[in-house]
């Protein structure tokens, strides 16, 4: 019995010594790879102080312990947060050596890759990460997207129908089935894929619907889908593995960038969240509260808003963006004296600009004043001559005051920057009906009726005081 458990004894320290050296030559093979291949820090002149602190500690830990690579993990996390590409790059390699079972480095490494343009080498590593966890839905459609930007159609199409194997319903994956079938000019099919897509996220594919809609001849679908779709159909998925990194990022630019993709996802929340952080970085950054004002709109949160657009005009008090969002704010509140006075402002601080010159001229027409409001609508026209609104907010000036040959002038001028504004027709389609041109108004009314920015109400009043005055 003392003879076995002397045996047993000595099994067990020379597999502890085993194990001990095993474990010593792969941390001596570890520090080796990263001291080899680890990039020097980046200078850090002009660093966040805190940024440069964390760099300096995580690369002094990756190289020299303990725990090298949960430090180079941190390390590259932050690289890649910051916008050092290339040090994520290479760290992302490192890792993808010594912790060869974790697929989030080569899915990190391949949206890097990706951004750079190297579709092919971003194709084999998204492969390889689905290889080693084929549950994460994002990797498999950045593959998607990817092989379908490379014109492989039928791979990308096989790596989509996986996903909706599993999930008939995923947005993304019908999204990019869709696509393909743009590319391949198969449009029924791509119609059918992009009403299932809408249909699971209202967010996805609403502009190319529209488009496929209006192809097929049915301009009211297209009409009415129009009015409803306010972003671009192509709104990326949620990337957990990537998305998180930001929580690490000290450049409120890049924040603020990622706070946008929250917003397009719909995560308004998350956004907001991040363009405080953004404004905690630099509070100097009037986009980011004028973004954030906008973002607490959409909430609802008129009183923030109004902080935020506050913040942006003492920043920068020639940013109409601002004074605009202040006016609005009144305007839609029903605080007209307030808004009369902030117009006032605006104008003094932002007097060549389109949007505050068309609210000055607004209130005075709303004054019965079109005369005093005439000067500011020929100044918007004059900063922003391609655009139809200065011309159709001039001609109703002119309208006012009874001079119609000026008007309708006007309303050419307008529907030549702009062939299907709405406003511009409506105003030409009412004056030729008014003054009994039948032809014209016709014309008219038929350029109307083709155009998918004009609701439906409004062509069926048209219509109607067209036959009632013509049939």
């Amino acid at each position: 019995m003392k003879k076995i458990l002397t045996i047993t004894l000595s099994l067990i320290v020379i597999a502890s010594a085993l194990t001990g050296m095993l474990r010593w030559q792969t941390q001596r093979r570890d520090a080796m790879v990263i001291e080899t291949y680890l990039l020097p820090a980046p200078s850090i002149k002009g660093l966040n102080p805190v940024l440069a602190q964390r760099i300096a500690k995580l690369n002094k830990r990756s190289v020299e312990g303990p725990e090298r690579i949960d430090a180079l993990a941190l390390l590259s996390r932050i690289y890649h947060a910051n916008g050092y590409l290339n040090h994520a790059w290479q760290s992302y390699r490192i890792l993808i050596e010594l912790d060869d079972k974790n697929p989030l480095w080569l899915h990190r490494l391949a949206t890097i890759v990706s951004g750079f343009g190297q579709l092919d080498d971003a194709v084999v590593l998204y492969q390889k990460s689905i290889k080693l966890d084929s549950k994460y839905i994002p990797t498999r459609i950045h593959l998607g997207d990817t092989l379908l930007k490379l014109n492989r159609y039928d791979e990308a199409k096989t790596v989509f129908q996986s996903i909706l194997n599993n999930e008939a319903a995923n947005s993304y994956a019908l999204f990019g089935q869709a696509r393909i079938s743009l590319a391949q000019n198969d449009t029924n099919r791509a119609r059918h894929l992009l009403e299932s897509a809408r249909r699971s996220n209202n967010r996805i594919g609403g502009d190319l619907l529209a488009d496929t809609y209006e192809r097929q001849g049915e301009t009211s679908k297209a009409r009415a889908l129009l009015h409803e779709v306010t972003l671009s159909s192509h709104v990326n998925i949620p990337d957990p593995w990537v998305d998180e990194i930001v929580s690490d990022c000290y450049d409120s630019f890049e924040v603020a960038m990622a706070a946008g993709k929250a917003g397009r996802a719909g995560n308004t929340a998350k956004a907001i969240q991040l363009l405080n952080k953004s404004v905690s970085l630099d509070p100097l950054d009037h986009n980011a509260h004028n973004h954030l004002a906008k973002l607490y709109l959409m909430q609802g949160n008129l009183s923030q808003a109004r902080k935020s657009y506050v913040n942006c005009t003492k920043i920068l008090p020639t940013f109409d963006d601002a004074w605009a969002g202040l006016i609005s704010i009144e305007l839609k509140s029903g605080n007209h004296v307030k808004a009369s006075e902030l117009i006032d402002r605006a104008i003094i601080s932002c007097p060549n600009s389109p949007e505050i010159n068309n609210y000055k001229g607004d209130a005075l027409m709303a004054q019965n004043r079109p005369q005093e409001a005439i000067p500011f609508f020929k100044t918007t026209i004059r900063y922003l001559p391609q655009d139809a609104t200065g011309y159709t907010y001039l001609a109703s000036a002119y309208i006012k005051i009874g001079q119609s040959e000026k008007a309708v002038e006007q309303i050419r001028k307008a529907l030549k920057a702009e062939p299907s504004n709405p406003l511009a027709l409506k105003l030409i389609i009412v004056y030729y009906i008014q003054t009994g041109n039948q032809t014209q108004a016709e014309s008219y009314l038929r350029k109307a009726i083709l155009s998918p920015r004009i609701p439906e109400e409004v062509i069926r009043i048209m219509q109607t005081t067209f036959n009632e005055k013509f049939k």
